[in-house]
Parts: structure tokens; C-alpha cells; sequence
């Protein structure tokens, strides 16, 4: 009887290749390597929707509390806790004066984010800084633009457990 002999072809190498690939991943993630542990912080902002007709204002305030909404998805996390209004100020005969139709709403949401090494904080899809555009959109409200004027991210205590 004669024997075959073993030859290595080129798929035998690629198996062999993918096998030790595949060990030293599996050795790296279960190693015990440098590990990431998720932070969360609580944030308040505040933003503007800016020159806004006076039944708008009355409207919103029916639906204030509210949770906040971005690509159909509801996020009961983050919430419109309040709303304010400021009058809106315009040139008439060489002075300011208000404008009787108009207000500046100012909303105030809080929420929970997760602090990152790269800060970049997220609210329900969207990035939260001071001077970025922003769409605030819950179930029955919604403006595009709003521009966020003030952000406060305080770190959550991670020894609540203990």
C-alpha cells in the first residue's frame, strides 16, 4: 500500500492563517487588557427658539414636561423640564421696543449622557454644544432651529452600590 503524502496548498495556509488570527483575538479580549468602563453624568442645557409667534409660547406650555424624541425614537431619558419665555426686541422710530406678537422661548432639558475620553456629548442623536443648532422634538413639539445657549454635564456618583 503506498502512502500519500501531505502537501500544503494555498487553502491549507489560509485556514491555518484564519485559526491563529482567530486564537490571538480570542487571548486579547479575554486576557484582561486595558478595559473601558462606561461614566454617565447627568446634563442640563438650555435652548432658544428664537422669534416665535406669542401662540406658539402658549401652546408649548400645555406640553412641557416631555420627553424627547429624534428619528421616530423616544428617548424617556432626556426631558424638556421647563420652559420660559423672553420678549423679543425690535427697532421702531429710532428705539427698542418689545414686539407684542413675539418671544424668544428658552427650554431647559436634563437627561443622562455617557462621559467618554473623547467628549462628545450626545442627546438623542444629536451633539450638545453652546452655539450648535439643534432640533428639539418631543411627541407634540418641535423646532428646527434651536440653538443650545448654556450645557452642564455633572458626573454621576459611581459608588451609589457600595
Amino acid at each position: 500500500m503506498s502512502q500519500k503524502k501531505w502537501k500544503f496548498n494555498v487553502i491549507d495556509v489560509i485556514v491555518v492563517v484564519l485559526i491563529v488570527a482567530v486564537a490571538v483575538l480570542l487571548v486579547m479580549k479575554f486576557s484582561g487588557g486595558e478595559t473601558y468602563e462606561a461614566q454617565y453624568g447627568s446634563i442640563r442645557y438650555t435652548v432658544v427658539a428664537q422669534d416665535q409667534p406669542i401662540e406658539v409660547y402658549e401652546g408649548v406650555e400645555e406640553h412641557v414636561p416631555g420627553a424627547l424624541m429624534a428619528s421616530g425614537a423616544r428617548y424617556d431619558d432626556q426631558r424638556i423640564v421647563a420652559v420660559t419665555a423672553k420678549p423679543v426686541l425690535v427697532y421702531s422710530n429710532g428705539e427698542w421696543v418689545e414686539d407684542p406678537n413675539h418671544v424668544d422661548i428658552f427650554f431647559t432639558v436634563e437627561g443622562t449622557v455617557e462621559i467618554t475620553p473623547v467628549m462628545t456629548t450626545t442627546v438623542a442623536t444629536q451633539e450638545i454644544r453652546v452655539g450648535r443648532e439643534v432640533i428639539l422634538k418631543t411627541e407634540y413639539l418641535e423646532f428646527d432651529p434651536a440653538i443650545v445657549t448654556e450645557v452642564e454635564i455633572t458626573p454621576l456618583d459611581q459608588d451609589l452600590d457600595a
